[in-house]
């Protein structure tokens, strides 16, 4: 398996564990929650959620994905040069020095304008080839999409060049992110009014989505969006086995990451020693410590991390004041016999302990998604079934 990530593993100190098979078990649990049927996009923007957008993006395909999502048309090209072949929607609608890119490397494009479509046609003329397009309505969040009252226009520009293959509606529910059920509920009934649009005016592409991880384990929600229409999910979050929000889908969805470093040092703190940059930090006791190669530069969620907790030899272990930039301290009072060279977790299972994406989120006020976004020095190493795969 081939990547951009390499390194030899005794010189690694920082790494992340990718399990590919818990990558392939989630997406069979999404498609047995799904109506028969329906077309499973799986979104791998942000380097696939910091999983690694090019291994992840072969492991989806292999799983049988029916296509892939991401933000803008440098991560779509990336993934084509890392050997990708099914479908990538691209979010972004292209920039005008864009528009050749689509065609060029068979991405599909959103557009949300008429103006929008017929430039694109006219650079897929051009290059020669066709380009799927996707058009994104407007349903209230944060004004991205076409306005509905424009939804008919922009779907005959697109139907109305023959460089262009009317591939998809979409748009997306901000609302499924809140604490209730019926969150979203109104986003998607406007939605479903312009897929009535689109079919009366007899434009209502094969692609009708709407509903993304978080709204899967709303029945509220999943019932609307069947009776819209909607023939396919876009899964990011889920296919990471990462819970959004309370009343996510309610499948057995599998963590497919795990953070590890290995202790580099253990020493003490003397009292009025300073555990960071804050006097408040001050130790008030002799506290042994371990330091850790892993700060806020290779997990930004340490930036804002206050009261977290890591495993070293099966136990809890306090994260000392705030973390460095590369490196962090633990309180290892409660832990005898800790050496350097000792792995300690910081996502994830060791003993009886585990801690979770959500767990670090809750702490830090993050996005439970922002937790897995690593820095570049944290390793990836990939494994499928019982084999480990070549380290990235």
């Amino acid at each position: 398996m081939t990547g951009t990530r390499t390194g030899r593993r005794g010189s690694t100190t920082a790494w992340a564990d990718i399990d590919l098979h818990a990558l392939g078990r989630n997406l069979d649990q999404l498609r047995r929650g799904l109506p028969p049927g329906q077309a499973v996009f799986g979104v791998v923007k942000a380097d696939a959620y910091g999983h690694g957008g090019g291994p992840v993006g072969r492991a989806l395909q292999r799983f049988g994905i029916d296509g892939l999502v991401v933000a803008d048309m440098g991560e779509g090209i990336t993934l084509r040069r890392a050997g990708i072949t099914a479908p990538i929607l691209v979010i972004d609608p292209p920039l005008p020095s864009q528009l050749r890119l689509p065609a060029l490397h068979r991405l599909g494009a959103t557009v949300t304008s008429a103006a929008e479509a017929r430039a694109l046609a006219t650079a897929a003329n051009r290059a020669g080839r066709t380009v799927d397009v996707h058009v994104r309505v407007n349903t209230g969040f944060a004004g991205f999409g076409a306005p509905r009252a424009d939804l008919t226009d922009v779907l005959a520009a697109v139907a109305g060049a023959p460089a262009l293959r009317l591939e998809g509606l979409y748009t997306h529910l901000s609302g499924a992110y809140g604490p209730y059920e019926d969150g979203g509920l109104a986003e998607l009934e406007r939605f479903g009014e312009a897929v009535d649009t689109a079919r009366s005016a007899g434009l209502l592409p094969p692609l009708v989505h709407a509903l993304s991880s978080v709204a899967l384990g709303r029945p509220l929600l999943t019932g609307a969006a069947a009776r819209i229409g909607c023939t396919a999910v876009r899964c990011g979050a889920a296919l990471f086995g990462i819970r959004m929000a309370d009343g996510d889908t309610p499948l057995p969805l599998a963590p497919v990451m795990s953070v590890k470093a290995r202790v580099t040092r253990v020493m003490a703190l003397e009292p009025g020693d300073v555990a960071d940059y804050a006097a408040a930090s001050a130790a008030p006791r002799r506290t042994p410590v371990a330091v850790l190669p892993f700060g806020f530069s290779d997990g930004h969620h340490l930036h804002r991390l206050a009261g977290g907790v890591l495993l070293i030899r099966g136990r809890p272990a306090p994260v000392l004041g705030r973390p460095f930039m590369s490196s962090l301290l633990a309180d290892v009072t409660d832990i005898t016999g800790v050496q350097p060279g000792d792995e300690a977790v910081l996502i994830g299972r060791q003993g009886e302990h585990r801690i979770t994406a959500e767990d670090i989120a809750a702490r830090s006020g993050l996005r439970p998604s922002a937790v897995p976004l690593l820095g570049p020095r944290v390793v990836r190493r990939y494994r499928s079934s019982a084999r480990e795969d070549q380290t990235e």
